[in-house]
């Protein structure tokens, strides 16, 4: 973290994916699948919502590189194509079932973007 602009998120990823480390490094894409599903509550800044997730998934960091890194892909993939920061694609989602975001968006009460 001490070269400019590589914060706590870049610095796990790059520890994960060069297999140094087993922490799943998210970007924001990631991190917002958690919050809108309701897995953790998103907090006044991003870098209290990311350590939050952190807590939530260190449980299975024991799993290994390969489904970490396969949990980060799947996890940003969805982030950048279904559950956008804007203008969110539910229709297209396999998880509306467990959405929290979704499930306050169906019943008609205003969400966050």
């Amino acid at each position: 973290m001490r070269f400019p602009s590589i914060g706590e998120p870049g610095a796990e990823k790059i520890l994960l994916f060069g297999r140094s480390h087993q922490v799943l490094g998210l970007d924001s894409n990631g991190v917002r699948v958690f919050t809108r599903l309701g897995i953790v509550d998103e907090a006044n800044s991003y870098a209290a919502t990311y350590r939050v997730v952190q807590m939530v998934v260190e449980p299975y960091q024991s799993l290994g590189y390969e489904w970490l890194i396969r949990a980060h892909q799947l996890l940003r993939q969805h982030g950048q194509e279904v559950c956008r920061r804007t203008r969110p694609r539910c229709d297209r989602c396999c998880l509306t079932n467990v959405c929290a975001y979704f499930s306050a968006a169906s019943s008609g009460l205003s969400t966050s973007e």
